[in-house]
């Protein structure tokens, strides 16, 4: 979010680019700041994408200090293809909500400012795929959503019991279950998650919430199980929470089980997913691709084991056999999955350097969550033989591990190089053996 663009507070947004082939190059500039389309202040990039169908448009700009107005004439449906410096101009909508799990209200202290940042966005939901809770949307926002078709949105459910949805999320949630309905009877595209807490919403809750799902949200395009994430930090939530274990795993993957057949022979779908994470706590294997039909949840860590296994073998069946030149970063709970899928594929004796979460607590295994100091602490620790190691590039924000290091600072410190790597068994099988990576 911009600096100083507070929830409400309307700023225009800075041209960052023209794309090859807009209509507006030459008329536009970067850098230029967007005051009005039409007369109009849009609010956000969807704004754009609306006012500028027309054949004609007006855009009145500030170029330095001087406004100028340039009418921009183009077929009628064709995109201004203008890049902005942000998604939203009216600043991101934070989140009202008390939830008893919260994951921001659990972070350490002194990392960077936008970690702790609480987005309720349905923007955010539907361009990056944020999970929103649809608590504070207004009737405009809904008439809005409907009459644009903003759609997939990412809904956090949790449960569809109108009393226990508001304690789990401090506040009037039952309004969101009203607003869902709304928009799967008007025929958008929702993707549902359901943030799993032994003692509080599993069990037989779990399975009324599935019942529940099929009889009025049957229209959803999915449903996603993901387990609770507890950092070391989670005394400060307003609840005990207690993480899960491999009985409670299997209890969920159960229940997923079950309920997946009944909407695969109700509905023609699944419907119902879990997290990798319930698989490998519990022991199980992985579903087959199939079964994931099509990963619509892939983000949300739903698939994303098999579907990495799965390129690993392919990329084996059509390589040449070659030896590992480099080692491989990997979050604690995927080690095990992952060397065996390496072994399967033929490649052998690749070092794997599971890199414990001290900053936020060992129950954190992800990925996506390591710290640099970290890394830097495990590759001391385990002093792997190769002086290159791939890291999935998930672990990095704009080149920033999450306590703000970057892998030059890990490089220094350790003397080990540092290789992201793309969440991808062919790229990744491939970065092993030193086909490609050497300028990453």
């Amino acid at each position: 979010m911009r600096k100083g663009s507070e929830p409400g507070g309307w700023r225009p947004p800075r041209v960052e680019a023209v794309r090859e082939g807009s209509p507006c190059r030459g008329a536009v500039k970067e850098g230029d700041l967007l005051l009005d389309i039409g007369g109009r202040r849009p609010l956000d990039v969807l704004d754009v994408m609306d006012m500028g169908e027309q054949s004609r448009v007006r855009l009145r700009l500030r170029r330095g200090r001087r406004e100028i107005a340039r009418v921009i004439r183009k077929p009628c449906g064709y995109p201004l293809s203008i890049v902005f410096d942000e998604a939203v101009f009216d600043g991101v909508r934070r989140c009202s909500n008390r939830c008893v799990f919260c994951f921001v209200d659990q972070m350490p202290p002194g990392l960077r400012a936008s970690l702790y940042l609480k987005d309720d966005d349905y923007r955010l939901s539907f361009l990056y795929g944020n999970f929103i809770t649809l608590n504070n949307l207004t009737p405009q926002d809904e008439e809005r959503i409907i009459r644009m078709r903003i759609s997939p949105l990412y809904v956090s459910l949790h449960t569809t019991d109108p009393a226990l949805r508001c304690e789990i999320m401090g506040g009037k949630a039952e309004k969101g279950l009203r607003l869902l309905r709304g928009l799967l009877q008007a025929g958008l595209e929702i993707h549902l998650q359901v943030v799993v807490c032994p003692g509080l919403n599993d069990g037989a809750e779990l399975r009324r919430t599935f019942r529940q799902v099929m009889e009025e949200y049957g229209t959803a395009a999915s449903l996603a199980v993901v387990p609770v994430g507890l950092t070391r930090f989670s005394e400060r939530l307003p609840r005990a929470l207690r993480p899960h274990d491999p009985a409670t795993a299997a209890a969920v993957l159960d229940a997923v089980g079950e309920f997946q057949g009944k909407a695969l022979e109700n509905l023609g779908s699944r419907l119902f997913y879990a997290a990798d994470e319930f698989y490998l706590l519990a022991g199980r294997e992985l579903p087959g691709e199939e079964e994931y039909e099509g990963y619509p949840q892939l983000e949300n860590g739903v698939g994303m084991v098999r579907k990495l296994v799965r390129e690993i073998s392919r990329e084996a069946r059509k390589s040449v056999q070659c030896e590992p030149v480099r080692g491989v970063l990997t979050g604690t709970l995927a080690e095990a999955v992952l060397r065996q899928a390496l072994e399967s594929a033929g490649c052998p004796g690749v070092e794997l350097v599971p890199v414990r979460n001290r900053l936020m607590g060992e129950t954190v295994t992800v990925s996506g969550l390591m710290a640099g100091k970290d890394v830097i602490s495990a590759l001391l620790e385990a002093r792997p033989s190769p002086k290159e190691l791939l890291l999935p590039e998930n672990a990095l924000r704009d080149g920033r591990f999450i306590d703000d290091l970057t892998p030059r600072e890990v490089e220094e410190a350790t003397g080990y190089r540092i290789v992201p790597c793309p969440v991808d068994g062919g790229a990744l099988l491939g970065m092993l053996c030193g086909r490609g990576g050497a300028d990453a």
